[in-house]
Protein backbone atom coordinates (compact mmCIF):
# COMPACT_ATOMS: atom_id res chain seq x y z
CA UNK A 1 0.00 0.00 0.00
CA UNK A 2 1.49 3.34 -1.00
CA UNK A 3 1.92 6.08 1.57
CA UNK A 4 -0.56 8.95 1.71
CA UNK A 5 0.43 11.30 -1.11
CA UNK A 6 -2.34 13.83 -1.80
CA UNK A 7 -1.95 15.87 1.42
CA UNK A 8 1.07 17.95 2.41
CA UNK A 9 2.85 17.24 5.70
CA UNK A 10 0.99 19.87 7.72
CA UNK A 11 -2.45 18.72 6.55
CA UNK A 12 -1.48 15.10 7.11
CA UNK A 13 -0.53 15.78 10.74
CA UNK A 14 -3.50 17.97 11.63
CA UNK A 15 -6.04 15.69 9.97
CA UNK A 16 -4.48 12.50 11.31
CA UNK A 17 -4.36 11.11 7.76
CA UNK A 18 -1.63 8.52 8.22
CA UNK A 19 -2.53 5.61 5.99
CA UNK A 20 -1.77 2.05 6.95
CA UNK A 21 1.12 -0.05 5.59
CA UNK A 22 0.31 -3.56 4.48
CA UNK A 23 2.14 -5.39 7.29
CA UNK A 24 -0.17 -3.69 9.81
CA UNK A 25 -3.21 -4.70 7.74
CA UNK A 26 -1.97 -8.29 7.91
CA UNK A 27 -1.69 -8.15 11.71
CA UNK A 28 -5.33 -7.04 11.86
CA UNK A 29 -6.27 -9.82 9.45
CA UNK A 30 -4.59 -12.45 11.65
CA UNK A 31 -6.27 -11.15 14.79
CA UNK A 32 -9.67 -11.36 13.13
CA UNK A 33 -9.08 -14.81 11.67
CA UNK A 34 -8.13 -16.12 15.12
CA UNK A 35 -11.55 -15.20 16.51
CA UNK A 36 -13.92 -15.13 13.50
CA UNK A 37 -14.21 -18.52 11.80
CA UNK A 38 -17.13 -17.60 9.53
CA UNK A 39 -16.31 -14.15 8.04
CA UNK A 40 -18.83 -14.66 5.23
CA UNK A 41 -21.54 -13.97 7.80
CA UNK A 42 -20.17 -10.48 8.57
CA UNK A 43 -20.17 -7.11 6.84
CA UNK A 44 -16.76 -5.42 7.06
CA UNK A 45 -16.77 -1.64 7.62
CA UNK A 46 -13.93 0.87 7.64
CA UNK A 47 -15.50 4.25 8.42
CA UNK A 48 -12.26 6.19 7.82
CA UNK A 49 -10.96 4.08 4.97
CA UNK A 50 -8.47 6.45 3.34
CA UNK A 51 -6.84 4.61 0.43
CA UNK A 52 -8.74 1.42 1.31
CA UNK A 53 -5.96 -0.63 2.91
CA UNK A 54 -8.35 -2.66 5.08
CA UNK A 55 -10.95 -3.12 2.38
CA UNK A 56 -8.72 -5.70 0.70
CA UNK A 57 -9.48 -8.18 3.52
CA UNK A 58 -11.13 -11.24 2.02
CA UNK A 59 -13.95 -13.61 2.92
CA UNK A 60 -16.52 -11.14 4.23
CA UNK A 61 -20.11 -10.85 3.06
CA UNK A 62 -19.24 -7.43 1.69
CA UNK A 63 -16.78 -4.64 2.41
CA UNK A 64 -17.81 -1.01 2.94
CA UNK A 65 -15.49 1.99 3.12
CA UNK A 66 -16.39 5.52 4.21
CA UNK A 67 -14.26 8.65 4.13
CA UNK A 68 -14.85 12.39 4.33
CA UNK A 69 -11.96 12.95 1.90
CA UNK A 70 -13.28 12.49 -1.64
CA UNK A 71 -9.79 12.53 -3.14
CA UNK A 72 -8.75 9.62 -0.91
CA UNK A 73 -11.72 7.60 -2.18
CA UNK A 74 -10.51 8.06 -5.75
CA UNK A 75 -7.16 6.58 -4.72
CA UNK A 76 -9.00 3.78 -2.90
CA UNK A 77 -11.03 2.92 -6.00
CA UNK A 78 -7.88 2.58 -8.07
CA UNK A 79 -6.04 0.62 -5.39
CA UNK A 80 -8.85 -1.89 -4.83
CA UNK A 81 -9.03 -2.82 -8.49
CA UNK A 82 -6.00 -5.01 -7.77
CA UNK A 83 -8.16 -7.15 -5.46
CA UNK A 84 -11.40 -7.32 -7.44
CA UNK A 85 -10.90 -11.01 -8.30
CA UNK A 86 -10.27 -11.94 -4.67
CA UNK A 87 -13.33 -10.23 -3.12
CA UNK A 88 -16.92 -11.49 -3.24
CA UNK A 89 -17.92 -8.16 -4.73
CA UNK A 90 -16.29 -4.74 -5.21
CA UNK A 91 -16.19 -2.73 -1.95
CA UNK A 92 -18.88 -0.08 -1.56
CA UNK A 93 -17.21 3.33 -1.12
CA UNK A 94 -19.20 6.15 0.46
CA UNK A 95 -18.20 9.82 0.58
CA UNK A 96 -19.56 10.89 3.97
CA UNK A 97 -18.75 12.23 7.43
CA UNK A 98 -18.70 9.04 9.49
CA UNK A 99 -19.29 10.97 12.74
CA UNK A 100 -22.52 12.70 11.67
CA UNK A 101 -25.94 11.00 11.62
CA UNK A 102 -24.26 7.79 12.77
CA UNK A 103 -26.49 4.79 12.23
CA UNK A 104 -26.32 1.59 10.23
CA UNK A 105 -28.69 2.91 7.62
CA UNK A 106 -26.23 5.73 6.78
CA UNK A 107 -23.65 3.09 5.83
CA UNK A 108 -26.03 0.74 3.99
CA UNK A 109 -25.90 -1.89 6.73
CA UNK A 110 -29.01 -3.74 7.91
CA UNK A 111 -29.78 -3.91 11.63
CA UNK A 112 -29.93 -7.70 11.31
CA UNK A 113 -26.44 -8.04 9.79
CA UNK A 114 -23.39 -9.03 11.80
CA UNK A 115 -20.76 -6.30 11.69
CA UNK A 116 -16.97 -6.09 11.95
CA UNK A 117 -15.35 -2.64 12.04
CA UNK A 118 -11.69 -2.29 11.11
CA UNK A 119 -9.37 0.58 10.37
CA UNK A 120 -6.96 3.25 11.42
CA UNK A 121 -9.22 6.24 12.19
CA UNK A 122 -7.62 9.66 12.68
CA UNK A 123 -6.56 10.53 16.19
CA UNK A 124 -5.76 14.15 16.91
CA UNK A 125 -6.99 17.24 18.71
CA UNK A 126 -10.26 18.22 17.02
CA UNK A 127 -9.82 21.85 18.13
CA UNK A 128 -6.60 22.14 16.11
CA UNK A 129 -8.50 21.15 12.97
CA UNK A 130 -11.06 23.86 13.64
CA UNK A 131 -8.44 26.47 14.46
CA UNK A 132 -6.39 25.87 11.31
CA UNK A 133 -9.38 25.54 8.96
CA UNK A 134 -7.63 22.63 7.34
CA UNK A 135 -10.72 20.97 6.04
CA UNK A 136 -14.32 21.40 5.08
CA UNK A 137 -16.55 22.35 8.02
CA UNK A 138 -18.11 18.89 7.85
CA UNK A 139 -15.16 17.53 9.84
CA UNK A 140 -16.41 19.54 12.84
CA UNK A 141 -20.00 18.39 12.41
CA UNK A 142 -20.11 15.55 14.95
CA UNK A 143 -23.13 13.98 16.64
CA UNK A 144 -23.56 15.31 20.17
CA UNK A 145 -23.16 11.88 21.79
CA UNK A 146 -19.80 11.43 20.04
CA UNK A 147 -18.15 14.77 20.74
CA UNK A 148 -14.70 14.64 22.34
CA UNK A 149 -11.59 16.77 22.12
CA UNK A 150 -9.74 13.94 20.37
CA UNK A 151 -11.47 12.86 17.19
CA UNK A 152 -10.21 9.30 17.63
CA UNK A 153 -12.30 8.97 20.79
CA UNK A 154 -15.30 10.08 18.74
CA UNK A 155 -14.69 7.26 16.28
CA UNK A 156 -14.61 4.64 19.05
CA UNK A 157 -17.86 6.02 20.45
CA UNK A 158 -19.38 5.83 16.95
CA UNK A 159 -18.53 2.12 16.74
CA UNK A 160 -20.68 1.54 19.81
CA UNK A 161 -23.55 3.41 18.15
CA UNK A 162 -23.29 0.97 15.24
CA UNK A 163 -23.29 -1.98 17.66
CA UNK A 164 -20.47 -3.78 15.89
CA UNK A 165 -19.91 -7.38 16.94
CA UNK A 166 -16.13 -7.05 16.63
CA UNK A 167 -13.85 -4.02 16.29
CA UNK A 168 -10.19 -4.20 15.27
CA UNK A 169 -8.68 -0.74 14.94
CA UNK A 170 -5.54 1.22 15.67
CA UNK A 171 -5.63 3.92 18.34
CA UNK A 172 -3.23 5.49 20.89
CA UNK A 173 -2.63 3.33 23.94
CA UNK A 174 -3.40 6.45 25.98
CA UNK A 175 -7.12 6.02 25.21
CA UNK A 176 -7.17 3.09 27.64
CA UNK A 177 -4.45 3.79 30.18
CA UNK A 178 -5.12 7.48 30.84
CA UNK A 179 -8.06 7.83 33.19
CA UNK A 180 -9.32 11.06 31.60
CA UNK A 181 -9.55 9.39 28.19
CA UNK A 182 -11.03 6.17 29.54
CA UNK A 183 -13.78 8.13 31.29
CA UNK A 184 -14.74 9.72 27.97
CA UNK A 185 -15.08 6.22 26.52
CA UNK A 186 -17.59 5.20 29.17
CA UNK A 187 -20.37 4.19 26.77
CA UNK A 188 -17.89 2.26 24.62
CA UNK A 189 -16.16 0.53 27.55
CA UNK A 190 -19.53 -0.52 28.96
CA UNK A 191 -20.22 -2.67 25.88
CA UNK A 192 -16.80 -3.79 24.60
CA UNK A 193 -13.98 -5.89 25.97
CA UNK A 194 -10.38 -6.00 24.75
CA UNK A 195 -9.63 -9.60 23.72
CA UNK A 196 -6.37 -9.22 21.79
CA UNK A 197 -3.90 -6.43 21.11
CA UNK A 198 -0.41 -5.48 20.00
CA UNK A 199 1.49 -2.26 20.66
CA UNK A 200 3.43 -0.71 17.80
CA UNK A 201 5.41 2.52 17.63
CA UNK A 202 4.14 5.70 16.00
CA UNK A 203 7.48 5.57 14.19
CA UNK A 204 5.63 3.32 11.71
CA UNK A 205 3.73 6.41 10.53
CA UNK A 206 6.06 9.30 11.45
CA UNK A 207 9.66 8.02 11.20
CA UNK A 208 11.09 11.55 11.30
CA UNK A 209 9.36 12.54 14.54
CA UNK A 210 11.56 13.59 17.46
CA UNK A 211 9.80 11.12 19.77
CA UNK A 212 7.43 8.19 19.40
CA UNK A 213 4.33 7.07 21.27
CA UNK A 214 2.60 3.69 21.61
CA UNK A 215 -0.24 2.80 19.24
CA UNK A 216 -2.47 -0.14 20.09
CA UNK A 217 -3.78 -2.52 17.46
CA UNK A 218 -6.86 -3.44 19.48
CA UNK A 219 -9.40 -6.21 18.95
CA UNK A 220 -12.64 -5.67 20.87
CA UNK A 221 -15.65 -7.93 21.17
CA UNK A 222 -19.11 -6.72 22.13
CA UNK A 223 -19.57 -8.11 25.64
CA UNK A 224 -21.99 -7.34 28.47
CA UNK A 225 -19.05 -7.42 30.91
CA UNK A 226 -17.38 -4.47 29.19
CA UNK A 227 -14.16 -3.06 30.66
CA UNK A 228 -13.39 -1.08 33.79
CA UNK A 229 -10.26 0.48 35.25
CA UNK A 230 -9.41 -2.72 37.12
CA UNK A 231 -9.52 -4.67 33.86
CA UNK A 232 -7.18 -2.22 32.11
CA UNK A 233 -4.79 -2.02 35.06
CA UNK A 234 -4.41 -5.82 35.04
CA UNK A 235 -4.39 -6.36 31.27
CA UNK A 236 -1.09 -7.67 29.87
CA UNK A 237 -0.18 -5.54 26.87
CA UNK A 238 2.07 -7.17 24.25
CA UNK A 239 4.45 -5.20 22.06
CA UNK A 240 5.71 -5.68 18.52
CA UNK A 241 9.18 -6.19 20.05
CA UNK A 242 7.88 -9.28 21.93
CA UNK A 243 7.80 -7.55 25.28
CA UNK A 244 4.79 -7.36 27.57
CA UNK A 245 3.78 -5.30 30.57
CA UNK A 246 0.91 -4.71 32.94
CA UNK A 247 0.22 -1.33 34.54
CA UNK A 248 -0.03 -3.04 37.90
CA UNK A 249 3.60 -4.14 37.47
CA UNK A 250 4.52 -0.60 38.52
CA UNK A 251 3.87 1.93 41.23
CA UNK A 252 3.54 5.44 39.83
CA UNK A 253 4.47 8.81 41.26
CA UNK A 254 1.07 10.54 40.97
CA UNK A 255 -0.17 9.56 44.47
CA UNK A 256 2.95 11.03 46.07
CA UNK A 257 3.06 14.51 44.49
CA UNK A 258 1.02 17.29 42.91
CA UNK A 259 1.25 17.01 39.12
CA UNK A 260 -0.82 20.11 38.40
CA UNK A 261 -0.88 23.70 39.73
CA UNK A 262 -1.65 23.68 43.46
CA UNK A 263 -1.47 27.36 44.41
CA UNK A 264 -4.86 27.26 46.09
CA UNK A 265 -3.49 24.79 48.64
CA UNK A 266 0.19 25.67 48.96
CA UNK A 267 1.14 29.12 50.20
CA UNK A 268 4.19 31.19 49.31
CA UNK A 269 5.66 30.53 52.74
CA UNK A 270 5.43 26.75 52.22
CA UNK A 271 7.04 26.87 48.78
CA UNK A 272 10.72 25.93 48.48
CA UNK A 273 10.79 25.50 44.68
CA UNK A 274 8.58 25.46 41.60
CA UNK A 275 8.07 22.68 39.08
CA UNK A 276 6.41 22.65 35.69
CA UNK A 277 3.05 20.90 35.28
CA UNK A 278 3.47 17.16 34.71
CA UNK A 279 1.63 14.70 32.51
CA UNK A 280 3.13 11.45 31.22
CA UNK A 281 6.65 10.28 30.36
CA UNK A 282 6.49 11.57 26.79
CA UNK A 283 5.37 14.99 28.01
CA UNK A 284 8.35 15.01 30.36
CA UNK A 285 10.63 14.63 27.34
CA UNK A 286 9.37 17.99 26.03
CA UNK A 287 8.65 19.94 29.20
CA UNK A 288 10.70 21.69 31.85
CA UNK A 289 11.19 20.35 35.35
CA UNK A 290 12.25 22.90 37.99
CA UNK A 291 11.48 26.50 37.01
CA UNK A 292 12.49 29.82 38.53
CA UNK A 293 9.73 32.09 37.19
CA UNK A 294 6.16 31.70 38.40
CA UNK A 295 3.53 30.99 35.75
CA UNK A 296 0.06 29.47 35.39
CA UNK A 297 1.62 26.01 34.92
CA UNK A 298 3.77 26.22 38.03
CA UNK A 299 3.45 23.60 40.75
CA UNK A 300 4.55 24.80 44.18
CA UNK A 301 6.96 22.37 45.82
CA UNK A 302 7.06 22.01 49.60
CA UNK A 303 10.07 20.92 51.61
CA UNK A 304 8.41 17.56 52.40
CA UNK A 305 8.05 16.68 48.71
CA UNK A 306 11.14 18.36 47.30
CA UNK A 307 13.08 15.09 46.96
CA UNK A 308 10.27 13.54 44.91
CA UNK A 309 10.47 16.35 42.38
CA UNK A 310 14.24 15.87 42.33
CA UNK A 311 13.47 12.24 41.48
CA UNK A 312 11.41 13.35 38.47
CA UNK A 313 14.19 15.68 37.38
CA UNK A 314 16.63 12.77 37.52
CA UNK A 315 14.17 10.44 35.77
CA UNK A 316 14.20 12.86 32.85
CA UNK A 317 17.96 12.32 32.62
CA UNK A 318 17.28 8.59 32.17
CA UNK A 319 14.69 8.84 29.41
CA UNK A 320 17.00 7.31 26.80
CA UNK A 321 16.58 4.05 28.71
CA UNK A 322 12.75 4.12 28.70
CA UNK A 323 11.13 2.30 25.75
CA UNK A 324 8.51 4.06 23.61
CA UNK A 325 5.73 1.73 24.73
CA UNK A 326 5.85 3.14 28.27
CA UNK A 327 5.70 6.70 26.96
CA UNK A 328 2.07 7.32 27.90
CA UNK A 329 2.49 5.97 31.41
CA UNK A 330 2.97 8.08 34.48
CA UNK A 331 6.49 8.14 35.95
CA UNK A 332 7.18 4.84 37.74
CA UNK A 333 8.77 4.73 41.17
CA UNK A 334 9.86 2.14 43.72
CA UNK A 335 9.06 4.28 46.72
CA UNK A 336 10.87 2.27 49.40
CA UNK A 337 14.05 1.99 47.33
CA UNK A 338 13.80 5.69 46.49
CA UNK A 339 13.62 6.65 50.17
CA UNK A 340 16.82 4.72 50.84
CA UNK A 341 18.56 6.74 48.13
CA UNK A 342 16.77 10.02 48.72
CA UNK A 343 19.94 12.06 49.23
CA UNK A 344 21.44 10.57 46.05
CA UNK A 345 18.51 11.81 43.99
CA UNK A 346 18.70 15.31 45.47
CA UNK A 347 22.43 15.48 44.71
CA UNK A 348 21.95 14.09 41.19
CA UNK A 349 19.29 16.72 40.47
CA UNK A 350 21.55 19.51 41.73
CA UNK A 351 24.75 18.36 39.98
CA UNK A 352 23.25 16.58 36.93
CA UNK A 353 25.57 13.68 37.70
CA UNK A 354 24.25 10.18 38.34
CA UNK A 355 25.81 8.00 41.02
CA UNK A 356 26.23 4.28 40.45
CA UNK A 357 23.48 3.68 43.01
CA UNK A 358 21.00 5.85 41.09
CA UNK A 359 21.78 4.17 37.79
CA UNK A 360 21.39 0.75 39.39
CA UNK A 361 18.06 1.85 40.88
CA UNK A 362 16.66 2.63 37.41
CA UNK A 363 17.92 -0.65 35.99
CA UNK A 364 16.08 -2.49 38.75
CA UNK A 365 12.99 -0.29 38.43
CA UNK A 366 12.55 -0.89 34.69
CA UNK A 367 13.86 -4.46 34.75
CA UNK A 368 13.38 -6.13 31.34
CA UNK A 369 12.13 -2.80 29.97
CA UNK A 370 15.43 -1.03 30.64
CA UNK A 371 16.70 0.04 27.21
CA UNK A 372 20.47 -0.07 26.96
CA UNK A 373 22.15 2.64 24.94
CA UNK A 374 23.82 0.12 22.63
CA UNK A 375 20.35 -1.21 21.77
CA UNK A 376 19.41 2.24 20.56
CA UNK A 377 22.58 2.45 18.47
CA UNK A 378 21.71 -0.88 16.84
CA UNK A 379 18.22 0.40 16.11
CA UNK A 380 19.51 3.34 14.10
Amino acid sequence: MERQSHLDRQRTIHLGSFYTPNHIVQIVSRMLSNIIKNPQEYVLLDSACGYGSFLQLQGFKRNIGVDIDEQALIYATNHLREYQNELAQPPLLLHANALHHVCRDSFKILDTEKLVIVGNPPYNDRTSIVQNCLKNKEVCNIDLALKARDIGLSFLLSFNELQADFICVLHPLSYLIKSSNFRKLKSFARHYRLIDSLIISSETFCPKSSSFFPILIALYQRDVRGMDTHFIQNYHFKTFEEQSFCLNDFDFIAPYIDKYPNKKRITESQKVAMFYTMRDINALRRSKTFITKDCTNAVYVTHEKHSLYCYIDVFKMMLAHVPYYLGNCDIPIDYLSFKKLESHFILASETKKLSHEVQEYFQNLLGKHYQKEEDENEKF
